[in-house]
């Protein structure tokens, strides 16, 4: 619950991280969307994936649990590709939420030197900024509705789409305890530390 203790601790900061999440999805979906587009994919056009109209792609329910827990998720942007190019779209997901972090921590860091005037929003652009590692992170996991399912069912065999049939069957009991299963077992920490280590590679050769 840390995420929501930040309202307490510092009201703006936390508003900032909120909105910067919120915006993440938008960003995941945004560059779903996009590339499906460039791959003559009409579906997301067709249900306006390409604009930034917050309705086509936030749910409120999505957005509930990213204000209490510091994890959301947005509407699935549709598309009819398979194979390789499926794949890559889905990919786009956690790359999208990936670039976001990027984009928020180093306007945090920018902006912490500048004094009292700026740490709220400092604060609240970091904290965003590790919210979308962590997305990117669990976006990658192969369970439904995740992009990495997606990425299974994209160019995945037969019988690996069938599991992944299985486990959408569960609903939200299948993905938890899976989800509950790849933290507990070192799975989630190490990719979000993989991303983190990478995005603190950028900055260093950045020099920041």
């Amino acid at each position: 619950m840390f995420f929501f203790e930040l309202l307490g601790r510092d009201s703006l900061a936390y508003l900032v991280a909120f909105a910067g999440g919120a915006f993440g999805l938008v960003i995941h979906n945004l560059f779903q969307a996009y590339l499906a587009d460039r791959y003559r994919d009409t579906e997301p056009r067709r249900y306006g994936f390409l604009t930034l109209e917050p309705r086509v792609h936030l749910d409120a329910l999505g957005l509930l649990f990213l204000a209490l827990l510091g994890f959301g998720f947005p509407r699935l942007v549709p598309w009819r590709l398979f194979g390789s190019k499926g794949a890559q779209v889905a990919l786009m997901g956690p790359l999208g939420f990936f670039v976001a972090a990027f984009l928020y921590i180093l306007l945090g860091r920018l902006l912490e030197p500048l004094g009292p005037a700026t740490s709220s929003l400092a604060l609240g652009l970091q904290v965003a900024g590790s919210l979308m590692i962590g997305h990117a992170a669990v976006f990658l996991f192969p369970v439904p509705p995740l992009d990495g399912a997606r990425v299974v069912y994209a160019v995945g065999s037969a019988e690996a789409r069938r599991f992944m049939d299985q486990l959408q069957s569960y609903g939200f009991l299948g993905f938890f305890v899976i989800f509950l299963v790849l933290n507990l077992t070192g799975v989630l920490p190490a990719i979000r530390a993989g991303l983190s280590g990478l995005l603190n590679g950028l900055f260093s050769a950045m020099g920041l």
